[in-house]
Parts: C-alpha cells; sequence; structure tokens
C-alpha cells in the first residue's frame, strides 16, 4: 500500500531544526538547573548523617535516614498548625475572589465619575503602604490580635491582583454585559452569574497565588499571633528549626559524644521544614495548571 503523504505537513528549514534542538537542550539545561535545589533539599532530608555532614549528597539520598521527618510529624503542634493554615488559606481565598472580584467589576465595566482617579489611587498602593507599625495598632485597635482573621482581613485584597482582575474583566466583550442589563439583569446577577463564570482562568490563577501568599506567610503571623494554639504552619516549622540548632549549641557546649549526629539532624531538620511546607502546594498546582497558564497568557496580551 502507498504511502499517503500528509498534507498538512510542513518541511522546516535545516536552520529551524537547529534552532528547536538548541531550544530543547536550553529547556532541559533550565528544568535541571531548577530542579537541582529541589532534589538536593529531599535527598538531605533523607540521607545518613555522616554523608550530610561529608557533603557527599548531591540530587540522590546517601543510606537513608528519617528522623528529620519523624521529628516534625510528631510535634505536639504540628497539626493544630495545618489545620489552621489551611483555615487561613481556605477562607482567605474565597474571601479574596469575592472582594477582588466586586472591586474590579466596577472599574472594569462601570461608568462614574473619577473612575480613572479611583485607578490611579488604587496603583498607588501597590507602592505605598501603611507600614508594620499603623497595621499592627489597626488590628490591635480591631481587636484582631491572637485571631486567625488578622491573617485574612490583613491580605484580604491586593491592588496587584486588583489591576490583573480588572485587566481580564476589560479583555471581555462590553456587549453581554449591555444585552444582560438590557434583559433587567442588575451589577450583582451580571457579576455573579456571567463575568465570574466567564473569568475562571484569572480567577483560578489569582485563587493559586492568595493560597501561597497565605500558606507561605511567615511574618503576619509573627506579627498578630501569640497565642500557641493559633499558630500557623510556618510559625511551627520556625520553631522546630530553632529547637534543633539550640539542641546542636547544647551538645556540643556539654561535649556530648553525639555532636555529629545532632548537627546532622538540625540540617536535615532545616531541608525537611522546607519539603513539608512545599508539599501542599506541589499537590495543588497541577489541578490550577490549566486555569494558570491561560490565566497569565490572557493576562498579559490584554497588558
Amino acid at each position: 500500500m502507498a504511502k499517503v503523504k500528509n498534507k498538512y505537513f510542513i518541511k522546516r528549514s535545516r536552520g529551524e531544526k537547529i534552532f528547536n534542538v538548541f531550544n530543547v537542550i536550553l529547556m532541559l539545561m533550565l528544568v535541571m538547573f531548577f530542579l537541582f535545589p529541589l532534589f538536593n533539599v529531599v535527598s538531605i532530608s533523607l540521607s545518613n548523617e555522616h554523608a550530610v555532614l561529608r557533603g557527599d549528597v548531591t540530587i540522590f539520598p546517601v543510606g537513608f535516614n528519617g528522623q528529620a521527618y519523624k521529628k516534625i510529624f510528631t510535634h505536639a503542634s504540628l497539626w493544630t498548625a495545618i489545620k489552621n493554615s489551611i483555615i487561613v488559606a481556605g477562607v482567605g481565598c474565597v474571601l479574596s475572589i469575592l472582594a477582588l472580584s466586586i472591586a474590579a467589576y466596577p472599574l472594569a465595566f462601570g461608568n462614574f465619575y473619577g473612575k480613572k482617579l479611583y485607578n490611579i489611587l488604587i496603583l498607588i498602593t501597590m507602592w505605598f503602604n501603611g507600614g508594620i507599625i499603623p497595621t499592627f495598632l489597626t488590628i490591635s485597635n480591631l481587636g484582631l490580635q491572637n485571631s486567625l482573621w488578622s491573617l485574612i482581613l490583613n491580605s484580604l485584597i491586593s491592588a496587584y491582583y486588583v489591576v490583573i482582575v480588572r485587566s481580564y474583566f476589560e479583555s471581555l466583550p462590553e456587549s453581554i454585559v449591555e444585552s444582560a442589563k438590557i434583559d433587567g439583569a442588575n451589577d450583582f446577577k451580571i457579576l455573579f452569574q456571567l463575568i465570574i463564570p466567564l473569568s475562571k482562568p484569572v480567577l483560578a490563577t489569582v485563587a493559586l497565588w492568595v493560597i501561597v501568599g497565605h500558606w507561605n506567610d511567615f511574618l503576619n503571623p509573627l506579627l498578630f499571633i501569640g497565642a500557641r494554639d493559633k499558630f500557623t504552619l510556618q510559625l511551627v516549622l520556625k520553631e522546630m528549626v530553632l529547637d534543633a540548632e539550640s539542641s546542636v549549641y547544647s551538645i556540643s557546649a556539654g561535649g556530648d559524644s553525639d555532636t555529629v549526629g545532632a548537627a546532622a539532624l538540625g540540617q536535615q531538620i532545616r531541608n525537611a521544614v522546607l519539603v513539608v511546607s512545599m508539599i501542599p502546594m506541589v499537590v495543588l498546582y497541577p489541578f490550577l495548571q490549566r486555569y494558570f497558564i491561560e490565566g497569565i497568557t490572557l493576562g498579559a496580551v490584554k497588558g
């Protein structure tokens, strides 16, 4: 049977082939460059103490030692901290998306006096803010100290995210809003039943950023949370690292023969802490990847 040629096949020039080969090699090198630190951190956290201290660990574990993870997962406050971080990230994400959508809608589709001024004022807050001390005093005066609401409300809305969501809203055809108004829909109905469903890519992208921001936040919990039962994951992980380092100093000062093991364990705990803190985000990202890429692309084109 004769071979049928693909009529859509485009013959590439020699220059294009060379470029594609170079491009693939470059991308592979970048992937290795970005993944090496990750593999190194995981490997150090799982290797035996002597290999860690000798610096023999690169991208694969040398031996096996799970003591660092045992220390972390048996810590008394860990699971409470994880629960608090999930609450802050989950509730904060939902409320942030709601607030950002409500703020961006009138800036994109509204026709009111001073619209440009409001946009400028929002942009100004991207470079200038109240500072740490006024923010701390405000949270204290509102009675939100030692409350998870202090972490949620303090990061509820970001000028940068408002600009991104507004830009995406502006890329939608204005005719759909006008048609909905002709049919008798009010602004809230248009926003929640029309604009938000059409804006899943950008909202999923921003949602991922908000969740990552809350999950990795260390400064705000350090400032506003003093009660141990309200500690978030980052505070507890930092506490574990400090405890491990202080143990090394105590053993060294006492002349204990297990100084080598303690020093290695301290280093392994530091690396294991990084692994534990990023696991939820690594698990979450694949589910939002499609929306994330689409939202970034459309936002860039619109911008």
